[in-house]
């Protein structure tokens, strides 16, 4: 895996340029009048310190990271009145959010608000997005609240002009580099999709950006370190905690109460393929166990969020909260009511989402569900748990989820984050546990994570143990995916299938088993056949370390394997008559009439049905003799007849059911 934090460079050591230096001498004064010294925290005075020691050393590129929910909305409002403090000519800047209710919590509304009408109230505040109700208006403000969608319209925009002979003529502008001085990026990480980060590698050297994150890394091998190269301040979230910017938290880990082993796909960008979890949605005893949790928790004065897997038209997230909304609960004076929930999803206008928002914090809604929409740009001061029913590969991610419950709430309590952990293969890639996001070696189910009063704590402790009491609580989670993360950085590369490693010096060709099934038809049950007899080892794949095999030692078994005969017609050795298994598949493709099918749909039913020692069959086919005179074999694996006969059968009985 790529360092994320190898790009990060010292500061500078160039001298600022005008335009800069412009921008830090206002911050300079700004500073030396204490302007906002009674309202900023410490440390976000600290970080405005920082910014202007950057400027100083000629910086132009940077970002600042702290956790979800220390104020880096107040903070980049509070540069931008000092990049414009006591200046005739104010500099223009467009400040990028991930989405719209990020646009519109920025611009703010009223003096009360967090953004730019609570805390600059003077500066003019414009916005820019697909369907801003002041269109092009918005851009004649002294700042400009856009979305990272709506960069490209801002980065070729058609204007056209009146010649003095009348007639027009349209070009194309960027009016990023014409009109701004300086660009804010909100969720900075999110500026490192394609289209965007395109954008911003295209501004002029002589803009300023500054990047405000809470989760650097937009992948696990791109980080906004990439694009914005000096770290100008950075809070963990385990200091925020403890300096009592954030609540404190007790992590709690749950396994899942399947004894499936399960095994997630992971994609191109690390994370767990949905269609791979999508199993998971419908898997009652696990949803049982998700709303007993949050039942319980809400009945002991919680308010939990649930995190829920994606897929099929977002039916895990209105499941849950349907279930939910059935269960009844006492109130303190001994009556009885039904819980409330709602399903958060993309599909609902933001209006609705708002009101959804503002009920949960008058504690008209007991709980919401979701998936993704909270992850960025949403805080409570009533959401104290968030109950994490997807299982993630994303540290970004983990993260964020862990933020939307962190905001310190008025009565003091704690929050509690809970992740249920399901079974997974030893060829899955592990996912992100709360060790991971604390960056900790590992994290005690039921401990505290910064302080908290004792009543507190015995309440939670109460509520926990009773949860442990209906479901298996793990006592200790260990940073695995950092540890993963740090393996595949000491791993050879796969290319096309291929690693070439140098041992003794001699350079070998080690296959993954996808190059094997394509070259020499190696299938999962031959592989385990051939393995013991094969040198092996680990390379990186992607975001994965997988197995990789000796190339020339596999040939070399496959040849010394025994003939398989003639394809079709079977195959008897000692009394045992025994099919190929792509006849046996060609079979169910036609009776079941599913021409995709393929040995991984079957691979269970086979090895639950032949499981005796003369249940399978290994030999070799001739394929081709080389112009040097080697002789090259493919493998195939046969299946004794009445095993085959027992194996369609089954599959056939398993088809039906599903149709059903």
């Amino acid at each position: 895996m790529k360092s994320t934090t190898s790009a990060i460079v010292p500061y500078p050591e160039n001298e600022p340029n005008i335009r800069t230096e412009r921008f830090f001498r206002n911050l300079e004064r700004y500073i030396a009048d204490n302007q906002k010294g009674d309202i900023l925290y410490e440390y976000q005075k600290k970080i405005v310190h920082d910014t202007a020691r950057f400027l100083g050393s000629g910086g132009k590129r940077g970002y600042i990271e702290a956790p979800t929910g220390t104020g880096k909305t107040v903070l980049f409002v509070t540069l931008a009145e000092a990049f414009s403090y006591q200046d005739d000519n104010p500099p223009k800047i467009l400040v990028v959010t991930p989405t719209k209710d990020l646009v519109r919590q920025t611009q703010g509304g009223t003096s009360g608000d967090k953004g730019f009408a609570g805390f600059a109230p003077d500066m003019s505040v414009g916005t820019f997005y697909s369907d801003t109700p002041s269109g092009l208006k918005g851009l004649k403000a002294q700042v400009t609240i856009t979305t990272y969608a709506s960069l490209a319209k801002l980065a070729a925009m058609p204007v056209t002009v009146v010649r003095k002979d009348g007639t027009r003529q349209t070009r194309i502008i960027n009016r990023i580099n014409e009109q701004f001085d300086i660009i804010f990026l909100d969720e900075g990480h999110k500026a490192l999709g394609i289209g965007s980060r395109r954008i911003l590698q295209d501004i002029t050297d002589d803009k300023l950006i500054i990047g405000f994150t809470a989760t650097p890394e937009y992948t696990a091998s791109r980080s906004l370190a990439m694009l914005l190269p000096h770290l100008i301040h950075q809070l963990d979230l385990k200091e925020a905690i403890m300096l009592n910017m954030l609540s404190p938290v007790i992590p709690v880990t749950l396994a899942a109460p399947s004894t499936n082993v399960q095994k997630f796909l992971v994609g191109a960008l690390g994370e767990y393929e949905n269609k791979s979890l999508k199993e998971l949605i419908y898997n009652s005893e696990r949803n049982r166990m998700v709303i007993n949790v949050a039942s319980e928790l809400i009945q002991a004065g919680n308010t939990p969020i649930i995190a829920c897997i994606p897929g099929d038209d977002m039916r895990h997230p209105q499941y849950i909260a349907e279930q939910l909304s059935e269960r009844v609960i006492k109130n303190p004076d001994g009556s009885e009511r039904l819980l409330k929930a709602v399903a958060i999803t993309s599909a609902i206008p933001a209006a609705m989402r708002q009101k959804y928002y503002a009920e949960l914090e008058k504690g008209e809604l007991d709980a919401l569900t979701y998936i993704d929409v909270l992850t960025e740009g949403w805080d409570s001061q009533r959401a104290n748990v968030i109950i994490n029913a997807r299982p993630t590969r994303s540290l970004v991610a983990a993260r964020q989820r862990m933020g939307r419950i962190l905001r310190n709430k008025p009565d003091g309590r704690p929050a509690i984050a809970m992740d249920i952990t399901d079974q997974i293969s030893a060829a899955t890639a592990p996912q992100v546990s709360m060790a991971d996001i604390f960056t900790l070696e590992s994290v005690e189910s039921g401990m505290v994570i910064g302080n908290t009063t004792t009543h507190f704590k015995e309440n939670m402790t109460t509520a926990i143990d009773r949860i442990a009491d209906q479901h298996r609580l793990i006592p200790t989670v260990k940073n695995l995916y950092t540890q993963y993360a740090a393996l595949l950085e000491t791993l050879p590369q796969l290319a096309r299938g291929q690693a070439q490693i140098k041992q003794d010096g001699k350079i070998r060709t080690f296959a993954s088993s996808y190059r094997l099934e394509a070259r020499f038809n190696v299938d999962s049950l031959m592989l385990d056949h051939l393995r013991p007899n094969v040198e092996i080892r680990q390379v990186r794949s992607g975001y994965e370390a997988i197995d990789a095999f000796d190339e020339d030692q596999i040939h070399q078994k496959i040849a010394e394997l025994p003939d398989s005969g003639r394809r079709g017609y079977g195959l008897t050795v000692d009394g045992r008559k025994y099919i190929n298994l792509s006849d046996v598949i060609g079979i169910l493709q036609r009776k079941l009439d599913q021409p995709e099918l393929s040995l991984a749909d079957i691979e269970p039913i086979i090895r639950d049905t032949a499981n005796e020692p003369h249940d399978l069959y290994f030999t070799k086919r001739f394929r081709a003799r080389t112009h040097r005179g080697v002789t090259l074999y493919t493998a195939q694996t046969m299946i004794e007849m009445t095993k085959a006969d027992s194996v369609i059968a089954k599959a056939g009985e398993l088809a039906n059911i599903e149709k059903e």
